[in-house]
This record gives structure tokens, C-alpha cells and sequence, in this order.
């Protein structure tokens, strides 16, 4: 938990109190040159759901003290962000695309995609969910690979 109280100090310091997921991910990838910019995202929302970052308005503030100091020697890796974020699932992030964009209730879009899978009979869940995305006209193409290859045995 310390190495992302530094990271958030680290951002806020050089940013400003009130930062956005870019001022985040531009820091730590562009500026410092420490992870790719999809790693400094899912850190962005890893502190976020640590509650080290606030939403306030449009921005993030920190929640955390910002007086101390940060170690000359501090730098954030891959390995680190790997340590700290959990890797979702895809088929909860189907599920929270669906909810998203055909602002759905997660209980009502479970019911409808339990019932293709259930109609449909041999097909895995995340099957079922991309044929739902299909009747709801949600874009999936995106998650075609990812469950292909969870059905290649």
C-alpha cells in the first residue's frame, strides 16, 4: 500500500492537487518513463478503488496526507502494478459494458444472459453474453479473441 501512496504523492506533487486519469497516466508513463500507459491506467483505478483518490467534480483528489517525503529512489514498475491490480475477468467486463450502454440493472442483464445460456444449452457464459451484446446491439468485437480462446481446450 505504500508504493501506491508514493505514486499518488508522486503525481499530486508534480500535477497539482486535482489531477484526471491522464495527468496519472501521463506522469508515470511519459513524464518518469516507468510503465506503459495501460499499466499506469489500471493503477489510476487501483487507487481510486483503495480510496487514495477522491472524485470531485470532473477530477481526483488525494485523500491521503501529502506531507512527507518521497525516496530518491522511488520509481513504479510493471511488476508492481502487476502486484497490486487485480486482472477482471471478461466476462465482467461484458457484463459492465452492457450495463453501461444499454443502462441496464447488472441483476436484469444476468437474468436475460442466464436464460440464453440456459436456451442455448451447450455454450459457456461468456458465449451467452456476446450473444446478448448481439441482440442488444452492444459492439463486442472487441472480445471475440479473449473468449475463443477460453473455449479452445
Amino acid at each position: 500500500m505504500e508504493t501506491l501512496r508514493l505514486a499518488v504523492m508522486s503525481v499530486v506533487r508534480n500535477r497539482g492537487n486535482e489531477i484526471d486519469e491522464e495527468d496519472f497516466v501521463k506522469f508515470l508513463s511519459y513524464t518518469k518513463n516507468w510503465i506503459s500507459p495501460d499499466s499506469a491506467r489500471k493503477l489510476f483505478k487501483t487507487c481510486v478503488e483503495a480510496n487514495l483518490l477522491e472524485k470531485k467534480g470532473e477530477k481526483y483528489v488525494p485523500t491521503l496526507e501529502l506531507d512527507g517525503i518521497i525516496p530518491l529512489d522511488f520509481k513504479i514498475t510493471e511488476e508492481m502494478v502487476d502486484k497490486y491490480t487485480v486482472p477482471q475477468d471478461i466476462f465482467t467486463v461484458m457484463l459492465d459494458k452492457i450495463c453501461k450502454e444499454i443502462k441496464i440493472n447488472r441483476k436484469e442483464a444476468l437474468m436475460k444472459i442466464n436464460r440464453i445460456k440456459k436456451e442455448a444449452r451447450y455454450v459457456t457464459i461468456e458465449v451467452a453474453t456476446l450473444i446478448y451484446c448481439k441482440i442488444e446491439g452492444v459492439r463486442c468485437d472487441e472480445f471475440y479473441s479473449t473468449v475463443e480462446k477460453k473455449l479452445v481446450i
